[in-house]
C-alpha cells in the first residue's frame, strides 16, 4: 500500500508564519527580538492546528493545503486591508469603516472557499510552486532580521578626534567631584512654540526653574529633530557628519535597521560617557523600552522587571508589538467592536499604555532617591518619552489614556512640569556637592517647528555665566568639561538641521525667530 505524505505541501505553515515575521522584521529596529516571541507562538500554533484539521477532515489534501493557506490570508491580513483603505470614500460615502469592509472581507473569502472547491484545477502542480515561493518569501525576513541581531550585538566603536580626547589624569585627585544629571524630556518643544501651538504657557514654570538657579535658554534649538540623530550628536559632542562620515556621506541608502543599529551605539557607548567612566564616574541609566537609548549595561540600571524575560511569562502584559500584531489581523474587527464587553477583561491586562507610564513614573520616582542611594561620582542618563506621544497622564497625573494631541500633549506637560520641578529641588537638596542637571529635550513636537526644544540647565558655583540663549545640545557637554573638569573644547557653531524622518542625511539648516527678552 502507498503511504500518503500528508504533509508534502508545507507552504500553508509558512505563509501562517509570514506575517508575524515580517512585522518583527519591519519593527526590529524599534523593538528587542524576544517581544514578538509569543506573537510568534501563537502564530506556529494557530497554523499547525489549522492545518492538521483540514488534512484531517478533508480527503483532498491538496484542497486542503490551499483552503489552509487561504484562511491564513483571511486571518492575518485583515487589518493591513482597514488600514489601506480606512480612509477611502466612494461617491462621498466613507467605505473604510468595519461597518462595510468586513462583510466585503467575509465575502470574499466565502468566494474563496467555494472557487477552491468547485472551480480551481490542478492544485498539486500549484502546490510545488508555492511550496517554492513560501520558502523563498520567508527566508528573506529571517535573514534581515539575523543580520540586525548580529550588528545589534556587535555594536561599532566611535573613535573621537583628537581635539576631543579628554586628560582626566589628576581631576579625581584635585577637587571633589559633582554628580552629572543628563535628563531627556522627549519632545518637549521651547515654551513659545507651545504657546503658539497649544495656547499653553509655561511661564511660571520656567520662572520657578530660575529662582532654584536655573539658566533657561530663551532661543534653544536641538541640533537634529529626530531622537536618534540628536542623542548621539550631544552625547559625543559633534555632528554626525563628524561622527558617521560615512553614513552621512552615503545619505539615506540605509535600511531604518542598519540607520538604528549604527546610532545606537553612538548613544549607548558615547564619548560622554567614556569620558566620566574615565574619571572614576559610576553610570546611572533607566529602562524607557527603546533598547537603542538604554544603557542597560550601566553601572547602574533601573528597571521594573524583577526578572529578565518576565515581558515573555508574565501574561497580565501585553507588548507593544502584540497590540500591533493582534490589529494587524481579524481580530481587530473583534477588539474594536467589542470594546465595552471587552473593558473588565482588558482593565485587568497591563496594557502598552500602562507600561509607558509606569516607566515614567519609575524614572521620576527613582530619580528623586538617586542623590542618597547610588555613591558618588555619578553620571546619571535618563531618558524619559514623555510629553512625547503615547498620551497617558491628566495635569494632575491621573492615568488617562487621551488619543488625540491637543489636549493629550499639553496635559502630560503640565504634569511633567510639577513633577519636574519638585524632583530637581530634591536632587539639589539631597546631593552633598552642589550637582550639574541638564533638563534637555531631544527635539520639539511638531514637524514644522521640530528642532525648538526646551532646555534648563543648572551650573552650580556661577557657572551659569558660560551659558548663553541659543546654545544647543552639540556645546551642552564641551561647557561642562571646560567649567567643572579643566578642559578647553572649541564651542561648535550653534546650528539647527532638518530632514525627512529617520533615515535621510540630506540636512538642510533650519531656524524660528524667537524673542530673546521674554
Amino acid at each position: 500500500m502507498k503511504k500518503i505524505n500528508y504533509w508534502r505541501f508545507f507552504y500553508p505553515l509558512l505563509f501562517g508564519l509570514y506575517p508575524v515575521v515580517e512585522l518583527i522584521n519591519v519593527n526590529i529596529s524599534q523593538m528587542i527580538l524576544l517581544a514578538g516571541l509569543r506573537s510568534l507562538l501563537v502564530a506556529i500554533i494557530f497554523t499547525f492546528t489549522t492545518y492538521a484539521i483540514l488534512l484531517w477532515r478533508i480527503r483532498d489534501k491538496n484542497k486542503a493545503a490551499f483552503l489552509s493557506a487561504w484562511i491564513f490570508l483571511f486571518f492575518f491580513f485583515y487589518g493591513h486591508f482597514y488600514d489601506a483603505t480606512k480612509d477611502l470614500h466612494l461617491f462621498g460615502l466613507l467605505i473604510g469603516r468595519h461597518l462595510v469592509l468586513f462583510p466585503f472581507w467575509l465575502l470574499v473569502f466565502g468566494i474563496g472557499v467555494w472557487l477552491i472547491f468547485a472551480r480551481v484545477k490542478n492544485l498539486q502542480s500549484v502546490g510545488r510552486t508555492l511550496n517554492i515561493v513560501s520558502v523563498i518569501l520567508l527566508i528573506i525576513p529571517v535573514f534581515q532580521i539575523v543580520m540586525f541581531e548580529w550588528k545589534r550585538n556587535h555594536p561599532i566603536s566611535y573613535l573621537a578626534p583628537e581635539n576631543l580626547v579628554i586628560q582626566t589624569a589628576g581631576i579625581t585627585e584635585t577637587k571633589q567631584l559633582p554628580d552629572v544629571y543628563y535628563i531627556i524630556l522627549d519632545g518637549y518643544a521651547r515654551d513659545d512654540m507651545l504657546l503658539k501651538d497649544y495656547q499653553l504657557d509655561i511661564s511660571s514654570f520656567i520662572q520657578e526653574l530660575e529662582n532654584v538657579g536655573f539658566y533657561v535658554p530663551r532661543c534653544s534649538l536641538s541640533n537634529y529633530g529626530e531622537t536618534a540623530l540628536s542623542l548621539s550628536s550631544s552625547l559625543n559632542m559633534n555632528t554626525l557628519d563628524q561622527i558617521v562620515p560615512q553614513t552621512f556621506k552615503r545619505g539615506s541608502s540605509d535600511s531604518m535597521n542598519d540607520f538604528f543599529n549604527e546610532l545606537s551605539s553612538h548613544i549607548k557607548h558615547s564619548l560622554v560617557r567614556q569620558i566620566f567612566e574615565g574619571m572614576g564616574y559610576k553610570t546611572v541609566s533607566f529602562q524607557n523600552d527603546l533598547w537603542w537609548t538604554e544603557w542597560s549595561d550601566a553601572n547602574y540600571f533601573i528597571t521594573d522587571n524583577s526578572r529578565p524575560y518576565e515581558f515573555v511569562t508574565n501574561f497580565n502584559k501585553i507588548t507593544s508589538f502584540e497590540v500591533l500584531f493582534l490589529r494587524t489581523t481579524i481580530l481587530r474587527f473583534f477588539e474594536e467592536a467589542s470594546t465595552k464587553w471587552l473593558a473588565p477583561i482588558t482593565k485587568q491586562v497591563v496594557t502598552p499604555e500602562k507600561e509607558h507610564a509606569e516607566l515614567v513614573l519609575l524614572a521620576l520616582n527613582e530619580l528623586a532617591n538617586v542623590p542618597q542611594s547610588i555613591p558618588s561620582p555619578k553620571f546619571i542618563f535618563a531618558h524619559i518619552i514623555s510629553p512625547h506621544y503615547p498620551y497617558v497622564f491628566s495635569p494632575d497625573g491621573d492615568f488617562i489614556i487621551t488619543t488625540e494631541t491637543d489636549p493629550g500633549y499639553p496635559n502630560q506637560i503640565q504634569y511633567l512640569n510639577k513633577q519636574v520641578l519638585l524632583l530637581v529641588q530634591r536632587i539639589i537638596k539631597k546631593s552633598t556637592i552642589p550637582p550639574i542637571i541638564i533638563l534637555q529635550a531631544d527635539h520639539g513636537r511638531d514637524r514644522e517647528v521640530r528642532n525648538a526644544n526646551f532646555m534648563a540647565i543648572y551650573f552650580p558655583s556661577g557657572g551659569t555665566s558660560v551659558l548663553y540663549p541659543t546654545l544647543t545640545p552639540v556645546n551642552i557637554f564641551r561647557l561642562v568639561f571646560n567649567t567643572y573638569f579643566g578642559q578647553n573644547f572649541p564651542i561648535l557653531p550653534d546650528k539647527s538641521y532638518s530632514s525627512p524622518e529617520y533615515t535621510s542625511f540630506n540636512f538642510s539648516e533650519v531656524t524660528y525667530p524667537c524673542n530673546q527678552s521674554r
